[in-house]
């Protein structure tokens, strides 16, 4: 029976609770160490399949997203169809919530829904994991979503208990190509090879405790040098060290995030940013970042 219908579902971005760059790959790749968690502000995605020969389609509401074979969704698609060796053609309608090339995992949380969905319409596992490794190194991690400690070079994700936060992000009008961070990176440390890190194997307790910080290190490493080329970029992490409890840079950046207990605290923050920031306050998630709704 050749599958037919629609299914939609949410796309949530991630947050980098803190990134180091362990050294860079004979691959080419760098190798990383963090803590990635799922939060609530979410693209929308509805999928539509029929009988067809491969054609794949998509439109968004974003004139930033391009809608063409190279998108991270019709990559994804053309993946799924032809691990699965089924001929459907595809339709996707994207709804953009999650800023472009923020360094929230956008595109890559767009491509593991619609690996998530397919499956879905057509009762077909094809190898979704596999497929995520080929398309990005966060497409792993947002296929699950939740918290996980992310290894590798994204493709290495072990899971662990959620934690409960509030946070608002902040999206300052820079554009920072990911490629372009890890070249500025490459510079400042020409010679450095693989760095082993600290072993520790116990999970981190993503928790507030009394008299604490949030108990995770919030450090990234593209930070500094964010900071040293975008006056911006320090006028928000002086803000941020100023109001919240903890605070960090999601991926390369440009997007920063605060961190709060409660909605209340993290809404009255938001309210007091400048709009040109385009605060948008979330709230961490446990379900998987590509989730489904029928």
């Amino acid at each position: 029976m050749i599958p037919r219908g629609s299914a939609s579902g949410r796309a949530e971005a991630k947050l980098n609770l803190g990134l180091r760059i362990l050294g860079r790959r004979a691959d080419g790749f760098h190798e990383i160490s963090g803590v990635f968690h799922t939060v609530t502000l979410a693209d929308s995605l509805c999928v539509t399949v029929e009988e067809g020969a491969g054609r794949i389609c998509l439109e968004c509401d974003c004139p930033e997203v391009s809608t063409g074979e190279e998108n991270l969704v019709c990559r994804a698609a053309a993946l799924f169809l032809e691990a699965s060796g089924l001929s459907l053609d595809v339709s996707m309608r994207l709804g953009k919530e999650i800023p472009v090339a923020a360094g929230l995992g956008g595109g890559s949380s767009d491509a593991a829904c619609t690996l998530r969905l397919l499956s879905r319409l057509t009762g077909t596992d094809p190898g979704l994991e596999s497929l995520a490794e080929r398309l990005g190194s966060d497409v792993p991690f947002l296929l699950r979503g939740g918290a996980a400690v992310v290894g590798g070079r994204g493709e290495l994700v072990r899971s662990v208990e959620p934690g409960r936060f509030w946070a608002v992000i902040l999206h300052p009008p820079l554009r920072v190509r990911t490629a372009d961070a890890y070249a500025a990176w490459d510079a400042r440390h020409p010679s450095l090879t693989i760095r082993a890190p600290l072993r520790d194997d116990r999970p981190p307790e993503l928790a507030w405790h009394e008299g604490r910080p949030f108990p995770v290190s919030l450090c990234n490493d593209f930070l500094p040098l964010l900071l040293e080329r975008y006056p911006v970029a320090s006028e928000i992490a002086g803000r941020l060290d100023r109001a919240c409890p903890a605070w960090g840079l999601s991926g390369s950046g440009p997007s920063f995030y605060g961190l709060f207990r409660t909605r209340a605290q993290a809404e009255a923050f938001g309210l007091s940013v400048p709009g040109r920031y385009s605060p948008a306050v979330c709230r961490s998630s446990d379900g998987i970042g590509a989730s489904s709704n029928w």
